[in-house]
């Protein structure tokens, strides 16, 4: 029931669900959407393996024009949410906070509001991407808690103000970006703690002042 309700929200007419859509996972009815690799994840090793848990959900450029769910709140052991390349729009439910999330990947839809600060307690996020949308308002300063996020990508939203200084206990990053919005003020110099970052993109905003010396700790960056 929940996933034909996710499903129903998303606008989605390439899946088809049935109660065994857990453990057969080939469940879009063209060759076209099977092409763009989607589908359902399920962890069946409960109660005996007489019971499955969805873990993963990916449904990756499928025109998908609905909004987010909340009751993806109800898949206590989802892990992965990707839903790229869509035309998804309304805003991101803070619900999704209460979730033990690995990814949360919406990249190129046409979701808008602010983050929610509740994102901030998914203790197990690692890749937070969210480039390409129509996002707006303060970066959370509660995001500064995710300590396993190695992936952060904002770019090309229109987020402004400034990096919260919390970001600089992210020290697991490896890649942020927030090119192509009008975020302002000095480039922080905290990103010295960002030690293991490769990728670092800030081009295209409103930030300012000299770069930080201590952008020479970032030894690993290459672009």
């Amino acid at each position: 029931r929940i996933l034909e309700t996710i499903s129903s929200k998303l606008q989605n007419s390439y899946w088809n669900l049935s109660r065994s859509s857990c453990t057969e996972p080939s469940g879009f009815n063209t060759t076209w959407a099977r092409q763009i690799y989607s589908g359902v994840a399920c962890d069946c090793s409960f109660n005996n393996n007489t019971l499955c848990h969805v873990t993963n959900i990916e449904l990756k450029g499928l025109n998908l024009t609905g909004t987010l769910p909340v009751e993806f709140a109800n898949l206590t052991h989802l892990q992965q949410i990707d839903l790229s390349r869509n035309y998804l729009n309304g805003t991101i439910p803070a619900i999704y906070g209460q979730l033990r999330l690995v990814q949360l990947s919406l990249i190129g839809n046409r979701i808008s509001g602010t983050i929610p600060a509740e994102i901030g307690n998914i203790a197990t996020l690692e890749d937070l991407v969210l480039e390409d949308n129509l996002l707006e308002g303060n970066l959370p300063a509660n995001l500064g808690s995710l300590s396993n996020l190695k992936r952060l990508l904002l770019s090309a939203n229109n987020f402004n103000g400034t990096i919260p200084v919390s970001y600089g206990n992210l020290r697991n990053l490896t890649d942020f970006r927030i090119d192509g919005s009008a975020m302002s003020g000095k480039i922080p110099d905290f990103i010295g703690n960002w030690t293991r970052l490769v990728r670092l993109d800030l081009q295209g905003t409103e930030m300012e002042g000299p770069i930080p010396d201590s952008i020479s700790q970032l030894t690993n960056l290459t672009s």
